[in-house]
């Protein structure tokens, strides 16, 4: 079975959703890549700090309690929540065939985005951080940032109330669960700790509100990205359409009651972090049916993630989620978590959501997005896959480095008879792999905001054919061709 056939007047109607779509998706992809660039720069000087201690103590600006988040908010408001924001918007558009209205609204909306995000990466620099994970910034800094998210993602709604079709993607499904998720964890966690709660209540929300952004934002897009990507490179429909609505359903039940067995042990109900542990356990079982519904959709063309680079990337970011999954409902149980909670081992583990399954999805989604928006092609594929290898390298290296310093951290924090400090000593080696790590992502982020910042200005490639990896220009309209596959 293959999907319809494209007729003249639907490609005349992709053609106009993409000319209305092209400055407002621009401007989120091109802000988000900025961003993105500024953030692994800030990854790879706070992994330098943490291995050197002494290095610019005199300079307040440059100590680790500061720069890392930095890194960290300029990484997920910056650059993952424009990025999802720009991909969200067209593919909604896409797929419910609606033309932008406003696009000037959206763009305005952007830039009272990005002043926020810039107010509170500057804020926490200056050392008005709060020290909470993610909420680090001042308390009047929220409110700009969720109404110009709601600004924003308020016109994902009547798209796909207004859409033709009654039936929906499903796609469309976790894209409409992104959009309303978002707003209620965040008006959440920032109403419970802003309004003088106890600072253990406080913590525990923060966790909540940390894990839930994963589950509940980037899961969900990265996971619409794929549904509507790989059925459309592949040229076939999703192996199962049941089990994909199956595993949205589980993951929309349970993923809200994860989060808290990062403090297991803790001054929290012991049944608080069990039930956190048995949601995230079952949260796998919707994240492996979505990887296993995505693989068995490409079983039999799998030579296809050689040429196309949006499938490369997107590939590679959906078996991340499942070894984040996996690792997530590991480190849950007490068995694994009562040693990992307070090591390394956690930065391996949001490195590994934010820009391992996350951002990889999300460049493929720009790979495939942009061409089309911009009516031209990426100039070079060696550059995508440069990005590819060195992206890949970098995580790879990141999480390994992380994961295995954290048991290693954690196994000494378990020997009641060490010195506190004994595990930090022992652990320090694995931090020189942090910053190898982010120094093959600063490369590999540089090479693809150049590449981008060159479509935005128009200086993408107007030779015919699409930018496939391992052929030259023009040489086959899509990857299928390349392979023999129809």
């Amino acid at each position: 079975m293959t999907l319809p056939q494209t007729t003249p007047e639907d490609l005349n109607e992709r053609a106009a959703i993409d000319r209305s779509a092209r400055y407002p998706v621009m401007f989120f992809f091109t802000s988000a890549a900025a961003w993105l660039f500024f953030a692994t720069v800030m990854g790879l000087v706070s992994s330098i700090k943490l291995r050197v201690p002494g290095l610019w103590d005199a300079c307040p600006f440059l100590g680790y309690g500061r720069l890392f988040p930095v890194h960290c908010n300029a990484l997920v408001y910056g650059w993952a929540m424009q990025a999802g924001i720009g991909v969200m918007l067209w593919l909604m558009a896409r797929l419910t065939r609606s033309r932008f209205e406003h696009p000037v609204a959206l763009i305005v909306c952007g830039h009272i985005w990005n002043a926020g995000v810039a107010l509170a990466v500057f804020s926490i620099w200056v050392g008005a951080g709060r020290s909470i994970p993610l909420l680090d910034f001042p308390a009047w800094i929220w409110p700009v940032l969720a109404i110009s998210y709601a600004s924003i993602v308020v016109w994902v709604i009547p798209m796909f109330q207004n859409r033709r079709n009654k039936l929906f993607y499903v796609s469309e499904l976790y894209l409409i669960g992104a959009a309303v998720w978002f707003p209620w964890i965040f008006f959440t966690a920032n109403l419970v700790i802003n309004k003088g709660s106890a600072p253990v209540m406080g913590a525990g929300t923060n966790a909540w509100y940390l894990s839930n952004l994963i589950y509940f934002w980037m899961a969900p897009v990265a996971i619409a990205v794929a549904y509507y990507i790989i059925p459309k490179i592949s040229g076939r429909p999703i192996y199962s359409y049941p089990l994909a609505q199956a595993s949205f359903w589980l993951l929309a039940v349970l993923a809200g009651w994860t989060g808290f067995s990062r403090y297991m042990g803790g001054p929290f109900p012991a049944w608080m972090s069990a039930v956190s542990g048995a949601a995230a356990i079952f949260s796998l079982l919707a994240i492996l049916a979505t990887v296993v519904n995505l693989m068995l959709t490409l079983r039999g063309c799998t030579k296809l993630w050689e040429y196309s680079p949006s499938l490369r990337f997107t590939m590679l970011g959906m078996l991340m989620l499942a070894v984040w999954a996996l690792l997530s409902a590991t480190s849950s149980t007490f068995v694994f978590g009562k040693n990992l909670q307070f090591s390394h081992f956690l930065v391996g583990m949001d490195t590994l959501a934010y820009y391992g399954f996350f951002s990889m999805t999300m460049f493929g989604a720009i790979y495939f997005i942009v061409p089309r928006v911009t009516g031209a092609e990426w100039p070079s594929a060696t550059g995508i896959r440069t990005h590819f290898w060195f992206s890949t390298y970098g995580i790879v290296t990141m999480v390994v480095t992380m994961l295995v310093g954290g048991i290693a951290q954690g196994g000494n924090l378990a020997q009641w008879d060490q010195i506190f400090s004994a595990s930090f000593v022992n652990a320090s080696a694995y931090v020189v792999g942090r910053a190898i790590a982010w120094f093959l992502i600063t490369l590999s982020n540089f090479i693809f905001l150049y590449q981008l910042a060159l479509m935005f200005l128009g200086k993408g490639r107007k030779s015919e054919g699409p930018t496939l990896l391992h052929t030259e220009p023009g040489e086959a309209a899509n990857a299928r061709e390349v392979v023999g596959i129809h």
